[in-house]
């Protein structure tokens, strides 16, 4: 299998220069993406440990305590405190959460700050988007390690993997009647 780097080279060998530089935006937003992503994962984590503890009983409370976290205004560092404290998870994958904290905040406050010089070359260009998948790919493999924390919770709560492709094609077939009227 062909790894993230590989197939990013692979489309930056085929752009002309303009593309090139769209590509390292691209990579950008999709560290960015990713970065989100694991954000979502640690919400998850507490919402549905959340519900198990307090033996939530109805779709209202349920709905309560999962609108308590989306809406908050706490930070990913936040939301890893609360998972470290509510999860057994061992010091080895909690380094691991605070290196990917620290990158993803160094990608969003200060990466382009510090960086922006490799704009002007190809080897500054390729190095910005190795930066970029090499994050995706902890991210990724961060995010597989944590499905085994609540898994067994979002299994009981129907959550399979089934039904969580079933939800995603219909808010993909919702998406796409909404820019159809467009």
């Amino acid at each position: 299998m062909k790894k993230r780097y590989d197939t990013a080279t692979d489309e930056y060998n085929l752009e002309d220069e303009d593309g090139k530089h769209k590509l390292v935006y691209a990579y950008f937003g999709l560290a960015i993406y990713y970065g989100q992503s694991i954000e979502v994962t640690f919400s998850i984590m507490l919402w549905t440990d959340r519900i198990f503890k307090n033996k939530v009983k109805t779709n209202k409370e349920v709905n309560e305590i999962i609108d308590s976290l989306e809406n908050s205004k706490k930070t990913m560092g936040n939301l890893i405190n609360e998972v470290k404290q509510n999860y057994n998870v061992p010091n080895q994958l909690i380094d691991k959460f605070d290196k990917l904290l620290n990158r993803r905040n160094y990608l969003i406050h200060k990466y382009f700050k510090l960086h922006i010089e490799k704009f002007y070359s190809e080897i500054g260009q390729l190095e910005m988007i190795k930066y970029f998948c090499d994050f995706v790919d902890d991210i990724e493999e961060v995010d597989k390690e944590l499905n085994d924390y609540y898994a067994i919770y979002t299994s009981k709560l129907g959550l399979t993997e089934e039904r969580i492709n079933e939800i995603m094609n219909d808010i993909k077939i919702q998406e796409q009647k909404r820019t159809t009227v467009l």
